[in-house]
C-alpha cells in the first residue's frame, strides 16, 4: 500500500476538509439552523466543535472570548527575536488577519514601516484556543531588505490579508512596507525590484523555523531554520498588477473551483481606488494569476476602508469617508457589470448610511465590515470607547438585486447582550480584524493589544453572536432538505474514512 508522507497527509485532509466545508456551508443555508452542529463536526472536528459550544451558551447580541493564553506567549525570544524590538506593531498599527475558514484558524502577520520589522506569522488556533506562532523572523540589513530575499518585508496590511481555501495558503498584498512604506520590495544586490503579493504555505509552518531560507533568521546558530515557508508571487500572472496597497481593501470568494479576490487598490494614495479581480491558479502546480481591472471610483472618497462582498446580490462594499462634495459612507460595485475591457462602464455608487432618527452615521476610518448571509446584513465594528458595540444595515436592493435608486441605508445600533466584550479603543482601527464565519453564524474579531503588566500582552480573539432569526424551510425545500440528509451521513462516512487515512 502506498503511504503518504507527514506533509502529503495535511495536504490530502485539508483539501478533503475544505471541500467538504464548502460543500457543507451550500446545504447549510438550505437545510437551516436545525443541522448546523452535524455540518460544522464534519468540517473540523475540533476547532469548530469548540467555537460552536461557546456560541451556544452565548446569547444573541453577545460576545465571548474564545482565546486562552495570551498573544506574547507566542513571541520569539533570546536570539531568534527582532533585537530591542516587541510584535505590538502586528496588532496595533494598520493590521489584518486572516481567518483560516477550513481548519478554524486566525493567521495574523503584519507590522511594518516604522513600527515593527518582524515578519513572523502568528497562527490561533480555534480548537485550543491558544496563541502560536507559524514562524520565525526574517533578519533585515542596514537597508530594510529581507537577508535572502526569499519572504517580504513585514508591513502594515490595513485589509489586505486573506485565506485561500482553495490553494489552503496565506495571502499577503501587504501595504505600506518596513523600512520605506510603501509596497513590498526586494534586492540582489545591485537591482532593487517590487516584489509580492506573497503566499505562506501553513504546511510548512514551524514555529522554531525563519520564513525564508536557512541562514535568513537572527539567530546564526540556527543552522537547520530555513522553513522556505513564502512565495513571491510577482511576475505569475497575466494582466497588470495594482499600483500599491496603502489603505487597500480585500474581499475573498472561491469561483469556478477557484481563489479569487476582489480589491480595491490606488496609486499615490488618491482617495479614488480601483476595483480588481485577482485569480489565483493552482500554486502548488505552478498554474498562473490572472489580473483584471473591472471597476473605477469617482462618486465616493475613501482612504482608510475595509471591504466585503454581498454574496446575495454580488456586490463589492467598502467604507467610505465623508469628505468635501463626497457625501456617502459606503462604495458599492455591482460585480455583475465587472468589465475588464472597460472598467469606466462600471463606476462606484455612493450609498448613506443613517440612524434610526434621520440623522447621519458617519463612519469613519476605524471600522471593520463584513456581510452576514444569513441575514443580508452589512455588520461594522469599530471597538470605539465601548469594543462591545457593533452597527447592522439591511442590505437594499431592487427586485432584480440591483442597488437602484435607494441609496440611503438605516443603520441599527446594537449594544452588547453580554457584560464581557473586547475592550476595543484602537488606534488605528478595525479594518481587516472583523470576519464572519458562514459555517459558525457569528463573527470572528481580534482586540487591540493591550498591556497585561509583567511584560504580558494581550490581543483576545473574540466571537460575536449576530441576532438571527430562525430558518424555516419553505414547503418546495423539504424534498431537498431530505436530501441533504441523505449527504450528512454520505459525509460521515468519508470523515470516518480520512480520518482511519491519519
Amino acid at each position: 500500500m502506498h503511504k503518504l508522507s507527514v506533509s502529503n497527509k495535511q495536504r490530502v485532509l485539508r483539501s478533503y476538509r475544505a471541500k467538504a466545508r464548502i460543500a457543507n456551508l451550500a446545504f447549510i443555508k438550505l437545510l437551516g439552523a436545525s443541522l448546523f452542529f452535524i455540518f460544522v463536526a464534519q468540517a473540523n472536528a475540533t476547532s469548530f466543535e469548540r467555537l460552536s459550544s461557546l456560541l451556544a451558551t452565548t446569547p444573541a447580541g453577545g460576545w465571548v472570548k474564545a482565546s486562552t493564553n495570551f498573544y506574547s506567549d507566542a513571541w520569539p525570544t533570546g536570539a531568534d527575536a527582532v533585537p530591542n524590538s516587541k510584535p505590538i506593531g502586528v496588532v496595533s498599527a494598520w493590521s489584518s488577519f486572516a481567518w483560516d475558514s477550513t481548519q478554524g484558524k486566525l493567521m495574523l502577520w503584519g507590522g511594518g514601516h516604522a513600527n515593527y520589522a518582524g515578519n513572523e506569522m502568528y497562527v490561533w488556533d480555534g480548537a485550543t484556543g491558544k496563541w502560536g506562532r507559524g514562524s520565525l523572523p526574517s533578519k533585515i540589513d542596514a537597508n530594510g531588505f529581507i537577508i535572502g530575499g526569499d519572504a517580504p518585508q513585514s508591513a502594515h496590511t490595513y485589509d489586505n490579508n486573506l485565506y485561500l481555501p482553495v490553494n489552503d495558503m496565506f495571502l499577503t498584498f501587504g501595504g505600506a512596507a518596513t523600512p520605506h512604506g510603501g509596497s513590498f520590495r526586494k534586492t540582489d544586490g545591485i537591482t532593487v525590484s517590487r516584489a509580492g503579493p506573497y503566499l505562506w504555505d501553513p504546511i510548512k509552518a514551524d514555529p522554531n523555523k525563519v520564513g525564508g531560507t536557512t541562514g535568513s533568521g537572527w539567530n546564526t546558530n540556527n543552522v537547520a531554520e530555513g522553513g522556505n515557508m513564502w512565495i513571491d508571487r510577482q511576475g505569475h500572472w497575466t494582466g497588470s498588477d495594482a499600483p500599491g496597497y496603502i489603505h487597500g481593501t480585500t474581499a475573498y470568494r472561491t469561483e469556478n473551483g477557484k481563489d479569487v479576490v476582489y480589491l480595491t487598490a490606488d496609486s499615490n494614495s488618491s482617495g479614488f481606488p480601483s476595483l480588481y479581480r485577482y485569480t489565483l491558479g493552482d500554486v502548488r502546480n505552478g498554474g498562473e494569476d490572472t489580473w483584471e481591472k473591472i471597476g473605477l471610483s469617482h462618486n465616493t472618497g475613501g482612504y482608510q476602508s475595509a471591504g466585503t462582498i454581498d454574496t446575495t446580490h454580488n456586490l463589492y462594499i467598502k467604507t467610505a469617508i465623508v469628505t468635501g462634495q463626497y457625501t456617502s459612507e459606503l462604495t458599492i460595485w455591482d460585480l455583475d457589470n465587472a468589465n475588464a475591457a472597460n472598467p469606466r462602464s462600471n463606476p462606484d455608487i455612493g450609498v448613506n448610511l443613517v440612524n434610526k432618527d434621520g440623522s447621519d452615521f458617519i463612519v469613519t476610518g476605524n471600522f471593520g465590515i463584513d456581510y452576514n448571509s444569513a441575514n443580508n446584513t452589512i455588520v461594522l465594528w469599530d471597538g470605539g470607547n465601548n469594543g462591545g458595540t457593533v452597527w447592522s444595515a439591511n442590505v437594499i436592493t431592487d427586485t432584480a438585486g440591483n442597488i437602484g435608486a435607494n441609496t440611503t441605508w438605516t443603520v441599527s445600533k446594537i449594544e452588547s447582550s453580554t457584560v464581557d466584550h473586547p475592550h476595543g479603543n484602537f488606534g488605528a482601527g478595525v479594518l481587516g480584524k472583523w470576519h464572519y464565519d458562514d459555517m459558525l453564524g457569528a463573527f470572528i474579531a481580534l482586540d487591540e493589544i493591550s498591556y497585561k503588566g509583567g511584560g504580558v500582552w494581550d490581543a483576545g480573539v473574540w466571537l460575536y453572536k449576530p441576532m438571527v432569526a430562525a430558518v424555516v424551510p419553505e414547503p418546495e425545500t423539504y424534498a431537498l432538505l431530505l436530501a441533504g440528509l441523505g449527504l450528512v451521513g454520505w459525509s460521515a462516512r468519508r470523515h470516518d474514512l480520512y480520518h482511519r487515512v491519519r
